[in-house]
């Protein structure tokens, strides 16, 4: 039996910090705060364009050659230099792609992470608040 996880869609910034107005004060503080830059995938993805364009620059390379000397050696040669200057453009846009999405994903997470730390605070607030006349409203209790 297939069993389906049910997630909602979030369309504005503003949907994540609602959540927070809904969810109880225990909720509120257990709640971890986002990650804001992941330059691991920057990383990655920055290896994959480097490797994207090595390939394309060799292709290039190989076609259009290089150097002297007979025909095979220009064509190696060729590709030789095309890999370098693809490997070099690709792992550039690649990566500066990939860090231009993953700054606009930090600037809402960071929006949302100060949303987070008021919340946790008047959270904190309530309990504390809660605790004290729960203590000092019992009976036979005294200062």
């Amino acid at each position: 039996m297939a069993s389906y996880k049910l997630k909602r869609k979030t369309f504005t910034q503003w949907d994540d910090t609602d959540n927070l107005k809904r969810m109880k004060d225990a909720d509120i503080l257990a709640e971890k705060k986002k990650q804001t830059y992941d330059y691991g995938s920057i990383a990655k993805t920055a290896a994959a364009g480097a490797a994207a364009g090595v390939g394309a620059g060799a292709l290039w390379g190989g076609v259009k050659g290089a150097g002297n000397g007979s025909w095979l050696n220009k064509r190696g040669a060729g590709a030789m230099k095309g890999m370098k200057t693809g490997g070099a453009i690709g792992a550039l846009l690649a990566g500066g792609y990939a860090y231009h999405k993953s700054k606009q994903r930090a600037k809402e997470n960071e929006w949302y992470n100060k949303r987070l730390a008021y919340a946790q605070r008047q959270a904190k607030r309530r309990e504390a608040k809660d605790w004290k006349t729960n203590m000092t409203q019992r009976d036979g209790y005294s200062y």
